[in-house]
């Protein structure tokens, strides 16, 4: 697994743009916490100064410039402890007491460098300090800044390893979410290239994350299934259709042998001809209906399509194949509100947004169907109504029947059923039926009409 893939994983690459957002916002989230608490610390200092110089005031109007002094001198003792500076100068600017070894040039509140007797060590100190007059006297009152540089400084250096710490953890987890992703990606071309190979049952491994690769994955397993069974389907029909196609080549070819003797012989090879001329005539017809399926389910054009009286088209049918029906033995009818529908003119019409070509075929191939497979003395009715959810066509007969078992089968092209039902035909008029239906996105019912089949075609309304 190689690392470029992974860090050009979108993972990664979001991970790194929410890092870039996330420094910039730390960046001045830092910034004005800084100067948020920078601020509130040297308006506390301030406080302080301005109680110690009201403490001091205190003292003078109390004891007098000795006991001022002296106060001085016992606090500036004390500096070492609280980083005060104080310094006390008469109006020549002489020092008199404190710490501080030169006045200020300055009266008020300012940041800046006192000048002191005993400098401390290390590195030199800014002060906040207060400079203000005392009668003819100048005092000076000033703590160092030291402690706020060094909580500013601390508050600075915990920001940068906040965000060091953040920083990689969402790097961290970027390049784990990435490698994941890169991990399922690649499971997933190597069952692609599996099923390229042949291998029709290889499926893409869902984890129970359910993260979108695994929802993509759930998916392209359903097409994966759906393009097995097509495959399979089209293996299957190959293999009928080369099966269905011998036979009467083979009749036709044995005919045309025949005919050849006869003629060797010096008969009329008429009949042969004949017998060769009608599997060959068959073999055509074959042909014309595999090609009719493909057309109808490949037509995307619905140029064809208008609204059709379905009672009248029923009854044409029922007109078309009745005398057929009558010559097997078989009663051929449509159901009664139909009938009644012809008697009462005023009866709302019944119309289908259909093709009328396709739907005309599909009536003939399922009562040619029935009238094929059911005994001399059956019964086949055909109606056509409307329902809440569909326009519903059925054809029922009370013939053989098929096992539920067989059911979803007998409209795949070629397909041989157990029963007696389905023993002559070339397996293609039903699927002819589910083609057309398709094509006008009906679903077909297949019921138990005890006895016998009943199909209905669903329409949906429009």
């Amino acid at each position: 697994m190689r690392l470029a893939n992974i860090i050009a994983g979108s993972a990664f690459r979001v991970s790194v743009q929410l890092l870039a957002v996330f420094v910039v916002m730390l960046v001045l989230a830092g910034m004005v916490l800084v100067t948020a608490v920078t601020n509130t610390l040297e308006n506390e200092t301030r406080a302080q100064l301005e109680e110690e110089s009201l403490l001091l005031e205190d003292i003078y109007d109390a004891e007098g410039l000795s006991g001022l002094t002296s106060s001085i001198e016992e606090l500036a003792k004390q500096s070492v402890f609280f980083d005060r500076a104080l310094g006390l100068f008469d109006e020549n600017r002489i020092h008199l007491a404190g710490q501080v070894s030169l006045m200020p040039g300055f009266v008020g509140w300012r940041k800046t460098h006192l000048m002191l007797l005993e400098p401390p060590s290390g590195e030199e100190q800014n002060y906040h300090a207060r400079v203000f007059q005392l009668d003819r006297m100048t005092l000076v009152v000033g703590r160092s800044t030291a402690h706020i540089d060094a909580a500013r400084q601390q508050l600075i250096i915990w920001l940068l390893v906040t965000g060091i710490c953040l920083s990689l953890g969402t790097l961290l987890l970027g390049y784990l979410a990435s490698r994941r992703s890169y991990r399922k990606l690649y499971a997933m071309g190597q069952v692609l290239k599996t099923i390229a190979s042949g291998d029709m049952s290889a499926r893409i491994p869902v984890s129970d994350t359910h993260d979108q690769i695994d929802l993509l994955a759930i998916q392209v397993n359903a097409q994966l299934q759906h393009l097995a069974t097509l495959v399979n389907g089209i293996q299957t029909t190959a293999t009928a259709i080369a099966h269905d196609l011998k036979t009467p080549l083979s009749h036709a070819q044995i005919a045309l042998y025949e005919a050849g003797d006869k003629c060797d012989q010096g008969q009329d090879p008429e009949q042969e001809i004949s017998q060769a001329l009608s599997k060959l005539e068959q073999l055509n017809q074959t042909f014309d209906t595999i090609l009719r399926i493909s057309r109808i389910q490949a037509q995307t054009d619905k140029s064809s399509f208008a609204l059709v009286e379905l009672h009248a088209l029923v009854e044409k049918i029922f007109d078309l194949l009745e005398p057929g029906a009558q010559d097997a033995g078989m009663e051929l009818s449509v159901v009664s509100h139909l009938q009644s529908a012809k008697q009462d003119s005023h009866q709302e019409a019944l119309e289908l947004y259909c093709d009328a070509g396709m739907l005309q075929q599909l009536l003939i191939n399922l009562l040619t169907n029935a009238i094929t497979h059911c005994a001399a003395g059956s019964r086949i009715q055909v109606s056509a109504e409307q329902t809440a959810e569909a326009i519903v066509l059925t054809v029922e007969d009370n013939g053989p029947g098929i096992p539920d078992s067989e059911r979803e089968d007998i409209f795949k092209p070629f397909t041989r059923l157990s029963q007696p039902r389905t023993t002559p035909g070339n397996g293609l008029g039903l699927a002819l039926v589910k083609a057309i239906a398709d094509a006008h996105h009906a679903r077909i019912q297949l019921s138990d009409a005890s006895p016998g089949l009943r199909i209905q075609v669903l329409f949906p309304k429009q």
